[in-house]
């Protein structure tokens, strides 16, 4: 049974851009736990609505703070089918001092998700992981369950509406355990880090993982060493922009120092290895990066907006210029909004949008199964009642990889062995039902 909703906002405007705040401008910030807030504006910087976060409990759902001045904290994502925001905190009443010294065991760490028609619910908690630390991020598919990631504890993965009675699933031990971001791009689970030999992006185990012992590899390219360029990565954003390089191969990453390279690095994948194609800067060399840590991005062809917040405001800007070159903006516009004063902006998504309710597997065709799932060549289609069928495959990028076909009689879908392993979205029509069950080929 779902847990109730703590909230409830006006709903969001598709292609708006949402900021995390933090303080509500009345106290200086501090380590304690602060009032945190969702801001919705327009591309123009119009602000449409501010949404409070709750700061008490309300039924199975907790409170959500963050503190007032850990700057790697509260990073936004959105769901992978585009339907929720992410973003994480603390069951903490607003003046707990040093909130991120204190146990999960006290102070459960929350994550929190937000539907595109404003409902906030804030009913997943961990007492097992980043105990005594930070926690900043949290990524998910479609709502269901999530991957969070925090200054200790690597990445851990946490079903929806988890009791903090109830313990996560510990993906990794070894390093990195300190990491700064989270995000599902391509089918497969990335983090960014800034300690010991992982100074960028780094691949979580292959596909989406939900067992211990993952190993994390830092994407070839990205420096292993203190040497520029990446050595202060927050917030990324994937793209597909070739259509020669297999699966995503341009990565915008947001690097908060404000001397060289700092800013929004953008990142191609050339001959396996991962290549820095240039920096989107500041305005001034003494604010080259502006101290950014939060970017997101929708892709059309081969344009990219982005989105991107830090220190110094909230910045709305593009690239067109396609795989493996330098970015087409050279510096950031000048901001479309900035944090006022005993405030702070964390991180920034798009808007999260409506989609069917077929999108989640418990809300259309009840009774259609796939098997086996993980699968390597073939998956058996079991439908809920007699009739035709069609059948169609998609990355988690919404690309057609399968075109839709009439299921077979014996309702099995060969999968190509061409097809990269990897998580993909199966959809189903039969009649006027559609439905979409994830599956995994491995």
């Amino acid at each position: 049974m779902l847990s109730p909703a703590v909230a409830s906002a006006a709903p969001f405007t598709p292609g708006n851009v949402v900021v995390v705040r933090v303080g509500d401008g009345t106290a200086s910030l501090s380590n304690a736990a602060t009032a945190t807030f969702l801001l919705e504006y327009t591309p123009a910087g119009v602000l449409v609505q501010t949404i409070p976060l709750p700061t008490a409990a309300a039924g199975t759902n907790s409170i959500l703070t963050n503190t007032g001045t850990s700057t790697s904290d509260a990073v936004l994502t959105r769901s992978v089918n585009g339907a929720y925001l992410v973003l994480t905190g603390y069951d903490a009443v607003v003046g707990t001092a040093t909130l991120a010294a204190t146990t999960s065991a006290t102070n459960n760490r929350v994550i929190g998700r937000v539907a595109a028609n404003g409902t906030v619910d804030t009913s997943t908690r961990l007492n097992d992981g980043f105990s005594g630390g930070n926690i900043r991020s949290a990524a998910t598919v479609d709502g269901s369950s999530f991957y969070a990631i925090g200054s200790n504890s690597g990445v851990r993965y946490v079903p929806f509406a988890n009791t903090g009675a109830t313990a996560t699933v510990a993906l990794n031990t070894t390093a990195p355990t300190n990491n700064r971001a989270v995000g599902i791009y391509g089918g497969n689970l990335y983090v960014s880090s800034a300690s010991g030999a992982f100074l960028g992006v780094s691949q979580v185990g292959t596909g989406l993982p939900t067992t211990a012992s993952q190993t994390i590899i830092s994407l070839p390219g990205f420096p292993t060493t203190a040497s520029a360029p990446s050595q202060s990565p927050f917030a990324f954003y994937f793209a597909d922009l070739s259509t020669t390089v297999a699966g995503v191969d341009v990565v915008y990453v947001a690097d908060e120092r404000t001397s060289v390279d700092g800013g929004i690095q953008k990142w191609s994948l050339v001959n396996g290895t991962w290549t820095l194609n240039g920096v989107i800067t500041g305005a001034t060399a003494t604010a080259n990066g502006a101290a950014l840590r939060g970017v997101n991005g929708q892709t059309t062809g081969t344009t990219v907006s982005l989105i991107a917040s830090g220190s110094s405001g909230l910045y709305v800007f593009s690239d067109n210029a396609g795989y493996n070159a330098a970015p087409s903006t050279t510096a950031l516009p000048s901001p479309i909004a900035t944090a006022t004063a005993n405030t702070a902006f964390r991180g920034v998504a798009f808007a999260p949008v409506v989609i069917a309710s077929a999108t989640l597997a418990s809300q259309a065709m009840p009774g259609l199964t796939v098997a086996p799932n993980p699968a390597t060549d073939r998956i058996t289609v079991s439908l809920p009642k007699t009739g035709a069928a069609t059948v169609a495959l998609r990355d988690l990028t919404g690309r057609v990889v399968l075109v839709p076909a009439p299921l077979a009689a014996d309702q099995q879908l060969r999968l190509p062995t061409s097809l990269a392993a990897g998580v993909y979205m199966l959809e189903v029509q039969q009649g006027s039902v559609s439905a979409v069950r994830r599956v995994q080929k491995n």
